[in-house]
């Protein structure tokens, strides 16, 4: 068994539970942070018989000073550690005023703070270890994010933040990437009330993932030595067409987006 640790937030399900399994795959040590307790030990006591792996849990909201200063007290508290992935988020929807105070700060402390200070901690021990840092941005990071006032800007910190500290710390062997998915197909939007069948599309422009299929791509990313990796083809166009079309015409194409937290 290998003696590697890694340490994934937000592990409950989707893009951080395959992260788990990911990692579990390759033999990893597991600290798995979350909220849910019972979908999280589900996945624990899964990877445990499948994989044979030591898996870990810490409970806790991110969002909460103290959970989350008690995880930063514990990665610091490791041995060693020799990926971590900075998974916890998700989405308010509404515009700034329309949404209370209370919300959008917690977002920005689990998007902004969370990241930022885990990465902090973490990091004597993933130097040492030439480790693994994934952080999980969003395509919104390119995106106006006009009805969900904190999203995409949170997510560009994180994604800017990524590409910052990966090529800061390349020279010492830093394997840093931020994860750029678009629609993945997750509980992110279903836990939003919004109707997984009818919103998931397997074609097109719009085109879902998978989680599995987002996670496999970060890896041959990080291989090749990349700081930003995006699944499918559709998502790469979309960040091309963002980063150089006016920004006039960015405005129409996303005020017709079925999406409430690009338009109306």
């Amino acid at each position: 068994m290998s003696d590697r640790y890694a340490v994934i937030t937000g592990a409950t399900s989707g893009i951080g539970a395959a992260y788990a399994e990911a990692f579990a795959q390759r033999g990893y040590k597991l600290l798995l942070t979350g909220r849910r307790e019972k979908e999280l030990s589900v996945l624990a006591d899964r990877l445990v018989k499948q994989y044979s792996v030591t898996v870990e849990l810490q409970l806790g909201d991110l969002s909460d000073p103290k959970d989350l200063q008690t995880l930063v007290d514990t990665v610091i508290a490791m041995p060693a550690l020799d990926a971590l992935v900075n998974n916890a988020g998700y989405a308010v929807d509404g515009r700034l005023a329309e949404v209370d105070w209370a919300q959008q700060k917690a977002l920005l402390d689990v998007h902004v703070t969370a990241t930022t200070q885990l990465t902090h901690a973490a990091l004597p021990n993933l130097l040492k270890a030439k480790g693994i840092l994934i952080n999980v941005a969003s395509v919104a990071s390119w995106i106006p994010t006009a009805q969900s006032a904190l999203y995409g800007p949170t997510k560009a910190f994180v994604r800017s933040f990524t590409e910052s500290v990966g090529l800061s710390y390349r020279r010492d062997g830093l394997k840093a990437l931020a994860l750029c998915p678009g629609f993945t197909i997750t509980d992110f939007h279903s836990r939003m009330g919004i109707d997984p069948d009818k919103f998931y599309k397997t074609k097109g422009f719009t085109r879902a993932w998978t989680a599995k299929q987002v996670v496999d791509q970060s890896f041959k990313d990080l291989d090749k030595g990349r700081l930003v990796s995006i699944q499918g083809w559709n998502y790469k166009l979309l960040v091309f067409c963002m980063r150089h079309l006016p920004m006039t015409w960015v405005a129409a194409a996303l005020s017709r987006s079925g999406s409430a937290r690009f338009s109306k």
